[in-house]
């Protein structure tokens, strides 16, 4: 019996062990972690390896522990901040100068700290052949990322001479950038045997003769003239083309020059490069037109210029900041160690004003309004934020050197020959004659309606109460349209009466465009009697004829 216990209790562990281990199976199943091979586990080292600071007093250690996580240890290191990518410039600049341009304040030249001489080469032999020449040759391609003599073929050196010589005598043969970039390159590095000022002309003539040629470079090349030109102490070029710098993204400022420091120089210089407007793109600036856009736009600006400036100072009425920028010279350029600089200019940014590019196109806006006005053109330019005495100074200009003309209304046409056809015959009035057409006519009335019934025939008002009503009717519309204008109401009579600046002095006052004032009014006549009041002619605003007897 004992026995028999002792196998079934032997039975029961067997089978709850293997429904035990079979459960265990399915759990394990899910446990992926079983899978990723085990790691092996890093034991810090209980030695510290970190620098002790030794005081007077008691010494202190950095804590020296370790974090570690489950699948491995965080060691902290010391990250360094970031580094500016710029090279340190040295403290004193290798040259300062004060340009004659109004816009750049200060030019700072440093030397470039890195040195290097694996351009040195080409100048060398830049100088050895800068009074080579070349016979006549057929063109050759060319092609390099940096060009240089070196990667040149016999064939395509002597090309080059002669291309070279050609430009100097100016005449522009066939090339590609290739060419051009290496005699740029040449006239950046041999400085020495040739003077700067004319080394830049060559640079100028060779971009203006090349512009299809050289296309997206165009940007790059006018930093690398402005670049040369900062370092040499060169003052702007006199005549540079307005489309070439509206492609540079770099200081444009250094091309706004005006010799004499004129207002008429410095309008058509805000007009080039710092209006949000070019009235040359109206389509009112037709062949027939132009010349008064070109006349007048320009010196109406100029006006405003003078108004906005103070003792010499360009616009000095207007708050600028002034700017830096900081570049390496001659930035994507084959250029030796001793002509590699680095310029800080210190200017006033014209270009980049938002402000006034918004201004100088208004102030556009408003000139060709007023060419408009004098070219019988209805349609007006919104102007959005126009000071109210720039518009003033704007409007006093073309008053006395574009006055509009009124025109006078069309004569009424002759009458035809055929009008006289359905004209009424003139004959003299006659009593008897009145009365015989009232007896025809009640003797047509009454074979008409017969004995039926009887008309009572009321009596009408007589002339003088009809004229009366209708005069009381009159007094009491223009009395509701008065009194309905209201604070406009004198604007109104007065502009009935000839006061064509009326309107003007009432836009000051309320501090509202002439525009507003006029649509208000209007809204009010419409109210009132169905219809506007007044209506934009060729020199201003005028009431509209039919109403004028109403307000008077």
């Amino acid at each position: 019996m004992i026995r028999y216990f002792e196998f079934e209790k032997e039975r029961s562990e067997r089978v709850m062990s293997e429904e035990k281990s079979k459960k265990q199976q399915l759990d394990d199943f899910w446990d992926i972690s079983s899978l990723v091979p085990q790691k092996r586990s890093f034991a810090p080292s209980s030695k510290s390896v970190e620098t002790v600071l030794v005081t007077d007093g008691e010494e202190k250690k950095e804590s020296n522990e370790i974090k570690i996580t489950q699948s491995s240890t965080v060691i902290e290191r010391f990250i360094p901040p970031h580094t500016p990518d710029e090279l340190r410039k040295p403290v004193e600049p290798y040259d300062e100068y004060v340009p004659e341009s109004p816009l750049i304040h200060k030019v700072s030249i440093y030397k470039e700290p890195s040195s290097y001489s694996f351009y040195e080469d080409f100048c060398r032999t830049a100088r050895r052949l800068w009074n080579e020449t070349a016979a006549e040759r057929e063109y050759v391609d060319f092609f390099s990322y940096s060009p240089q003599y070196n990667q040149m073929s016999t064939a395509q050196l002597s090309y080059y001479l002669w291309w070279r010589e050609n430009v100097r005598r100016g005449v522009y043969l066939k090339t590609n950038v290739c060419y051009i970039n290496l005699y740029t390159f040449e006239l950046i590095n041999v400085r020495d045997v040739i003077a700067p000022i004319e080394a830049r002309e060559f640079m100028i003539r060779v971009l203006e003769a090349y512009r299809s040629v050289l296309l997206g470079t165009i940007p790059k090349y006018i930093r690398w003239i402005c670049d040369f030109s900062l370092i040499h102490h060169l003052p702007p070029p006199k005549e540079f083309d307005v489309n070439l710098l509206e492609k540079a993204s770099a200081l444009k400022e250094y091309f706004m020059y005006v010799a004499g420091n004129t207002a008429d120089g410095w309008a058509r210089m805000l007009l080039n490069y710092c209006s949000s407007y070019d009235y040359r793109t109206s389509k009112f600036a037709t062949e027939e037109n132009i010349a008064l856009f070109d006349e007048h736009v320009p010196m109406a600006i100029a006006r405003v210029v003078e108004k906005l400036s103070d003792d010499g100072k360009i616009l000095s009425a207007l708050p600028f900041n002034d700017c830096k920028i900081s570049a390496k010279a001659f930035d994507g350029a084959v250029c030796s160690s001793e002509n590699r600089f680095i310029i800080d200019v210190e200017y006033c940014s014209f270009s980049r004003s938002h402000e006034l590019r918004f201004l100088i196109g208004d102030a556009v806006k408003q000139a060709e309004n007023k060419i408009r006005a004098h070219i019988s053109v209805k349609s007006r330019l919104t102007v959005y934020s126009l000071p109210l005495e720039i518009c003033q100074v704007i409007n006093e200009y073309f008053d006395r050197a574009l006055p509009v003309v009124r025109k006078s209304r069309a004569k009424a046409e002759a009458p035809t020959e055929y009008d006289v056809l359905y004209d009424v015959p003139r004959i003299k009035f006659s009593i008897s004659n009145a009365k015989k057409i009232e007896s025809e006519s009640w003797n047509t009335t009454r074979e008409l309606v017969g004995d039926l019934e009887k008309a009572t025939v009321e009596e009408l008002p007589t002339v003088v109460e009809t004229e009366s009503l209708i005069n009381e009717n009159k007094e009491t519309d223009d009395m509701s349209l008065l009194t309905s204008l209201g604070e406009y109401g004198d604007a109104v009579l007065a502009l009935v009466k000839g006061d064509i600046g009326v309107l003007s002095a009432l836009s000051r006052s309320q501090g509202k465009p002439t525009e507003a004032i006029v649509d208000a009014i209007n809204e009010i006549a419409v109210c009132a009697i169905g219809d506007i009041l007044i209506e934009e002619t060729d020199d201003g605003y005028s009431v509209i004829d039919d109403y004028v007897e109403l307000i008077n």
